[in-house]
């Protein structure tokens, strides 16, 4: 598989990945300090909205068949309310509140911004056999991704004006693998994935900043247990027995040990 060339060689890949879960790590202590809440959260003073990674797909023990839901939910397991649906794009998750102002909402997760650039479309068509299908799935990504920040923002305002006495918190997304685990001819195509990933991240992070919001980084927790791993958190596409939406998912642990103790000092 060669590499496209606008795509960063592996040395360049790799600085800006340090760089990124350096700058991310400031970020999410600057917000989690910001973050200490006053209360336990309970289901009606706290919301997990967004997409099928904040409804626990990959999970086990499904609750809800059209949205995906499942009790590994990292707003389940955190006493929430799970109003997050598989499919979500940025535009759906205001709706996710409710119809009405709910003033009672102190707390707000929200994980949604892949679908909007086509994450998971990369990620089934960079691990098939046409490299120059992937190569053009991670261009049509990249260029979606420019256009993020203006969906995120008046998402975040939206969520604000349903929910004004509530503290809204954007979560990112793990790194699908882990390199070094992998035959060394996926090696390439999962480094770029994965950078691409942590451009996603940083989009997410940065607009919430600057619009008022949180942000709650996951990647740490992650690292070490993408597949490839020995011990994986994401489910693999070639599983068997795997439950529907499930691929490229976090499996119960990934939900567990990786989103829950990341996001749990945003709503306590």
């Amino acid at each position: 598989m060669h590499n496209h060339p606008s795509t960063p060689p592996p040395s360049a890949r790799s600085r800006f990945l340090r760089a990124f879960l350096s700058l991310i790590a400031a970020l999410g202590l600057v917000a989690g300090i910001s973050a200490v809440p006053a209360s336990a959260a309970t289901p009606s003073t706290y919301f997990g909205l967004g997409d099928s990674v904040a409804a626990g797909t990959g999970g086990t023990d499904y609750t809800d068949q059209t949205c995906l839901r499942t009790l590994q939910a990292y707003s389940t397991q955190l006493n929430g309310t799970n109003a997050a649906c598989f499919g979500a794009l940025t535009s759906d998750v205001p709706a996710q509140v409710g119809t009405a102002v709910n003033p009672s909402l102190r707390r707000v997760t929200i994980t949604v911004g892949a679908n909007d650039v086509g994450a998971g479309n990369v990620a089934q068509v960079c691990l098939g056999p046409d490299a120059g299908a992937c190569q053009s799935a991670i261009a049509a990504s990249t260029a979606d991704l420019q256009t993020l920040p203006g969906k995120l923002a008046p998402m975040i305002a939206a969520v604000r004006a349903k929910a004004p006495n509530a503290v809204i918190t954007l979560t990112g997304y793990p790194l699908l693998f882990t390199v070094a685990g992998l035959p060394a001819s996926q090696r390439l195509v999962a480094a770029q994935i994965n950078a691409a990933t942590a451009q996603l991240n940083l989009t997410i992070a940065s607009t919430a900043l600057q619009s008022g919001a949180l942000y709650a980084d996951v990647t740490w927790r992650f690292l070490g247990h993408g597949i490839g791993s020995a011990d994986s958190w994401i489910h693999r596409p070639d599983e068997p027995d795997l439950t529907p939406g499930a691929a490229f998912h976090p499996n119960s642990k990934g939900y567990t040990y990786g989103y829950v103790p990341a996001v749990r000092p945003f709503v306590g």
